[in-house]
């Protein structure tokens, strides 16, 4: 998401000037044994929080023997030799990558082939991040705040090779939306007339935020109910099966995989959710005051921490936690003073311009040659975005190709 965000301000701030390819890169490199392992142990992980957080702590407390470069070289090889081969054909100027791997990738392509271009990586933990992300051999590690910036030093990140910039969020999430609440309710079935919950997990639809919609719509709680599933078929099939049976008089949208997630936030009083950095900076954008659930693993605690020392969220570590809350949103003003609180928070507030910001550090870098190698007068620029490619259209060459 961070990826097609930067893309699409590229395309705002310099339409028609370069050629933006938004790809998997591991999938796209061919390295389909390595690509269904990698995703394959998140899922899993998002499953075992408490497993994945110590996880966390052993990276970290590896250090060096756990870098991304590190364990690329021992652990996925064929990513390893499809990417580069890849990244080899692209020939590009700049690498804009927003997963370590992948950055590692681009890396070990750039010193087998002596190639010439800059690598930035993007830390998509906001707050905390995890070993994995150090790579004192890359430009720079880019990160979305001064938190996550002291965990790198700490970790062994040069300080001279980190920069700090704000998280990027689509476009969408900031622009006035078309529809009014009336309308999205109406659309959902829902009841225009009572304050709304969002309840989701993330993407993956994993995690503990089903239970409590069940435990909230069978106990017939005030409030709308959309729940969304990601890409959870057994959930959003048990959702349903709930809400079709007529137990409670609470009104309930089950849905699968979203790309409206800003609508429904529009209309949204109150969130539950996991800690995800994209999540947890689009309920923060859209004011609506949220119930951390759980959270994948420590690097995603950090997002729950800034919402919670910050008066924004709380976290629940329990139903009773849960339902303490619960009960004193119902029976305080304690919504409106969140929903203030996030109004005033000036790291908030930086959001807006956080993608256009990011898209012209891209363009700028472009424009400044790679020091090793001299770069020709007349250039046909190319750039990776998550492995995305950003290609300067030449005069008299058909329009820009996108791939995503």
């Amino acid at each position: 998401m961070p990826a097609l965000a930067i893309k699409d301000a590229i395309e705002e701030l310099y339409p028609g000037q370069f050629q933006i390819d938004v790809i998997d890169f591991a999938r796209e490199a061919g390295a389909n044994w390595d690509d269904k392992i990698i995703k394959g142990f998140w899922d899993w992980a998002l499953a075992r929080p408490e497993l994945t957080t110590n996880l966390n702590k052993l990276l970290d407390a590896l250090n060096h023997l756990t870098r991304s470069n590190m364990v690329m070289k021992l652990l996925y090889q064929q990513f390893v030799r499809k990417g580069t081969n890849y990244i080899l054909r692209y020939k590009p100027d700049i690498v804009f990558s927003t997963h370590f791997f992948c950055s590692s990738v681009a890396l070990f392509a750039r010193e087998r082939y002596n190639l010439s271009y800059k690598i930035y990586s993007y830390m998509t933990d906001p707050v905390r991040g995890h070993n994995l992300w150090v790579n004192p051999r890359i430009e720079a590690v880019i990160v979305s705040t001064r938190e996550a910036r002291d965990y790198l030093v700490k970790q062994g990140q040069p300080a001279n090779r980190i920069k700090i910039m704000p998280f990027p969020l689509n476009k969408k999430f900031f622009e006035k939306i078309v529809k009014t609440r009336e309308e999205i309710l109406s659309e959902l079935s829902l009841d225009v007339s009572r304050r709304t919950l969002l309840a989701t997990s993330g993407g993956q639809g994993i995690g503990d935020t089903a239970e409590y919609v069940k435990s909230l719509y069978k106990s017939g709680f005030p409030f709308n109910i959309i729940a969304v599933c990601g890409k959870n078929k057994a959930l959003f099939d048990e959702l349903t099966e709930l809400k079709n049976s007529n137990i409670s008089d609470t009104p309930m949208a089950v849905l699968g995989f979203v790309n409206n997630m800003h609508e429904l936030l529009e209309v949204s009083d109150l969130a539950i959710a996991k800690g995800g950095a994209s999540t947890t900076l689009e309920v923060l954008v859209k004011k609506v005051p949220t119930i951390f659930t759980h959270s994948a693993a420590l690097h995603e605690q950090g997002n729950i921490d800034f919402c919670v020392n910050n008066k924004m969220g709380w976290q629940a570590r329990s139903k009773k936690e849960f339902d303490e809350i619960i009960e004193t949103i119902l029976n305080s003003n304690i919504l409106e003073k969140y929903k203030e609180n996030i109004e005033a928070n000036e790291y908030i507030k930086t959001l807006p311009e956080a993608s256009k910001n990011i898209a012209r550090f891209i363009v700028k870098e472009l424009e400044t040659p790679y020091k090793k190698h001299a770069r020709k007068k007349i250039s046909y620029l190319r750039a990776v975005i998550l492995g995305s490619r950003i290609s300067k259209k030449r005069k008299g060459h058909r329009m820009k190709r996108i791939i995503h």
